[in-house]
């Protein structure tokens, strides 16, 4: 693929992960999970804004089966890794169950590094199966 149809791959794609996924100065991704549905996708994505040194989870609906639905925790801050830690496994454990009850199609799990560049988040989400997971 050219870089000008990488970036405009990249460009579809933040909007249809929108609000649950953001890429800004600010607000950096860390993780990204989707289940994918037979006949839509849920995604959860987890936040972590630079300038408070808090994080967010975000949650949405999007089947056809479900109203859509969207959700947002407040921005949390943890004065310790291992509660980042914590928290971040258990999002995880969360939403593989919620995968499971609802039968997934299957599932897609995006980590990103707290110092990865704009440019090295697009690579990840365009080279990953995202654009076939939300056509």
């Amino acid at each position: 693929m050219s870089q000008g149809s990488d970036n405009a791959e990249y460009a579809r794609l933040l909007v249809k992960l929108h609000p649950v996924f953001e890429v800004t100065a600010l607000i950096r991704p860390r993780l990204l999970l989707v289940i994918a549905l037979a006949e839509g996708h849920i995604l959860m994505g987890l936040l972590y804004q630079t300038r408070k040194e808090a994080w967010q989870s975000r949650l949405r609906f999007r089947a056809a089966a479900y109203p859509d639905f969207s959700r947002r925790t407040r921005w949390r801050k943890y004065g310790e890794v291992q509660a980042v830690t914590t928290w971040t496994q258990d999002l995880v454990k969360e939403f593989a169950a919620l995968a499971t009850k609802l039968g997934a199609t299957s599932t897609l799990h995006l980590e990103f590094p707290l110092q990865a560049s704009d440019d090295e988040i697009r690579q990840v989400l365009v080279a990953s199966p995202l654009p076939i997971l939300l056509p």
